[in-house]
């Protein structure tokens, strides 16, 4: 498979590569859904746009080669250096922020209602996939499938599927449950969608003397009682933590529970919650190691764009400062300084209207996770 072949397929793999419960490997399913998707609308959508990127992405690195010719490369980067210290300057390590996710929220309602469907591989599908059970994301079945015939995709991903009809009625009615819930332990709290919030427990946690792992763990536990669905839990001194180790830590789960032993601290039951470690060295760790695309704001198209400047990994952000820092227009410096450092925003409050009027997924990093910064440069917004 040619260079050109691999970008297409990874693109037409679509958004939500990250899901907890898929395949680490997911080569021989991205080759279905290419082959599936061959000949429709969606495909040589896809595949001009990708070719479009291609053309930027070269352009992008001409310009990165003429500013090298110029550029002391020792003097740029000390000027990074200072920029770094700048932003470590303004790290906060005195608030808790958790970040509440619930377990494959649709497909467990749907077996709340229908306790049939427990252990099946099933998807809830008004005509696009909302989401799948753990059962069906094993074959790569998924929410966010790409083009207007994921459902026809999904089962050439896995035969055996069960569609099931969207109830949003009874979603909203389960989601005003959970949140009702989080509320008693942050009245302040963040709502993001139906399924997942922020909340600072800080002050709970020192009103009632009590631990952010035991106030999670009862948290949870309430959930469960009330509701009869699970939620996982990040938490992190900030938003962007606590979302990224949550979204390790469900990733996990869809491994099986001996795979996710070293991450999960309650690997005996069906939903989990990490804490990171409030201090520095032990945040700089933690992200060295994590794909930029983890990093909450940063789609397919932005990670290819820094996989082309040698930036895989949140680790390899600093060693390419410099490159970054002269590309800072189209790369956003601070923004990938912010993402090295582990820093960002760890304001809870609950979303302005206006802040709800955007499209379908998370929030924007500018909204959320990074206040206060200057913006994110275009090249993140859309290319």
């Amino acid at each position: 498979m040619t260079d050109a072949e691999d970008s297409l397929t990874r693109r037409l793999a679509g958004a939500s590569v990250t899901k907890a419960g898929l395949a680490l490997d997911q080569s021989e399913i991205n080759r279905v859904i290419a082959e599936a998707s061959k000949g429709s609308k969606f495909y040589e959508n896809e595949r001009k746009k990708d070719e479009e990127l291609t053309e930027k992405i070269a352009k992008l690195l001409k310009t990165k080669d003429e500013m090298l010719k110029g550029a002391n490369i020792s003097v740029v980067e000390a000027g990074v250096d200072k920029i770094v210290a700048e932003i470590e300057a303004t790290r906060d390590l005195t608030q808790t922020i958790v970040h509440i996710d619930c377990d494959a929220f649709y497909a467990s309602v749907e077996v709340l209602h229908d306790p049939s469907l427990e252990g099946k591989a099933f998807g809830v599908s008004p005509g696009v996939l909302t989401t799948a059970s753990y059962e069906a994301r094993k074959y790569g079945v998924r929410s966010g499938m790409p083009g207007v015939v994921s459902s026809f995709i999904a089962k050439k991903l896995c035969p055996h599927l069960i569609l099931v009809p969207a109830h949003f009625s009874r979603y909203s009615e389960m989601s005003k449950q959970v949140m009702d819930v989080l509320r008693t332990r942050d009245p302040n709290m963040a709502s993001v969608s139906v399924d997942e919030a922020y909340l600072n427990i800080t002050e709970y946690c020192n009103s009632h003397d009590v631990t952010p792992e035991e106030c999670v763990r009862q948290l949870r536990a309430e959930v469960q009682e009330k509701t009869k669905l699970t939620v996982s839990a990040g938490i992190a001194p900030n938003k962007m933590l606590a979302k990224v180790r949550n979204l390790r830590l469900v990733a996990a789960r869809g491994l099986g529970f001996n795979d996710s032993m070293k991450i999960c601290s309650d690997r005996n039951k069906p939903n989990g919650q990490y804490a990171v470690p409030f201090d520095r060295d032990s945040i700089i760790e933690f992200m060295k190691e994590l794909p930029i695309r983890k990093v909450p704001g940063i789609g397919k198209v932005t990670e290819r764009l820094l996989q082309a400047f040698d930036v895989k990994t949140c680790g390899d952000i600093y060693p390419n400062r410099a490159v970054i820092s002269l590309m800072d227009h189209w790369l956003g410096l601070h923004s990938l300084l912010h993402a090295y450092l582990g820093i960002a925003s760890n304001r809870v409050e609950p979303y302005k209207r206006e802040e709800r009027k955007r499209p379908f997924g998370p929030p924007p990093i500018s909204m959320i996770y990074y206040n206060g910064w200057r913006g994110l440069p275009s090249p993140w917004k859309r290319i």
